[in-house]
């Protein structure tokens, strides 16, 4: 009786042990090949994404791939930034602005200033505009909103046009140039037409351009921008806004240095 006793009571505990055993789980092989073929996909694509913005930083440091071809003769004379030589109208140097980029500026700067149509004009005041340095750009844009420059020319129908005599680099300063033109204009005072011509002298002073890159659309490519300008007629005489337009505001508050007379 006593070993029947000893069997029962330890029935439970072997359908316990029994219940553990069979509750014991495991992970499908397939399962496991499945998810170790998944994170080395999500690897690859992880290396893939870092190298692929690495690129781009890279190219967006990069400079741009140059091509420079001579139109006269068809001949590389530059290519991938890799110099080839240089042919009879074409050369290949540093960049570095020159007195010939100076000397445009100023030209198209008094282009755009005395050469009037008025289907342009605005166009051409902006344009001019942007050559200045900013703070005298402000100024000369007050001054001609103030003078009532524009609007003069616009009732008064003025069309001129602009010769460029002669343009020169100062000696004593570099930054510094001197011209002489011709302006010719027509125009409607009174009801009557009236043509008048006048002779400036022109004198400015250039600052390497504070914008970047250094050579940009406002400067026309060139690396420079005019930080002061004077006009006056050669006569002496002084004659209507529309005529002449200068910086005198400017020259009145400061006189620019080294410039020379």
């Amino acid at each position: 009786m006593m070993k029947e006793k000893t069997l029962e009571s330890n029935t439970p505990n072997m359908a316990a042990d029994t219940l553990k055993t069979a509750l014991y789980l495991t992970r499908d092989p397939e399962d496991v090949v499945t998810i170790s073929s998944l994170l080395k996909a999500l690897w690859i694509l992880l290396i893939i994404l870092a190298l692929s913005v690495g690129i781009n930083i890279f190219l967006s440091f990069r400079k741009a791939d140059r091509i420079v071809v001579d139109k006269s003769s068809g001949r590389i004379v530059e290519l991938n930034n890799r110099d080839y030589g240089s042919t009879e109208t074409v050369s290949i140097s540093p960049d570095t602005p020159t007195s010939t980029d100076k000397k445009y500026i100023v030209e198209q700067f008094l282009t755009a200033l005395y050469e009037v149509e008025q289907s342009t004009r605005e166009t051409q005041v902006n344009k001019l505009l942007r050559m200045l340095d900013p703070d005298l750009s402000i100024a000369i844009a007050g001054r001609l909103k103030q003078n009532g420059v524009l609007s003069a020319e616009k009732a008064e129908s003025v069309n001129s046009s602009w010769e460029l005599q002669d343009i020169a680099v100062d000696e004593s300063d570099p930054y510094v140039l001197r011209a002489i033109g011709v302006r010719r204009i027509r125009r409607k005072a009174a009801g009557q037409d009236v043509e008048e011509s006048v002779q400036l002298k022109c004198k400015f002073l250039l600052k390497d351009t504070a914008s970047s890159p250094v050579r940009n659309d406002n400067n026309l490519r060139t690396g420079f921008t005019i930080l002061r300008f004077r006009v006056e007629p050669v006569n002496g005489k002084s004659i209507s806004p529309v005529t002449l337009v200068a910086d005198d505001t400017a020259q009145e508050t400061a006189a620019p240095p080294n410039t020379g007379q």
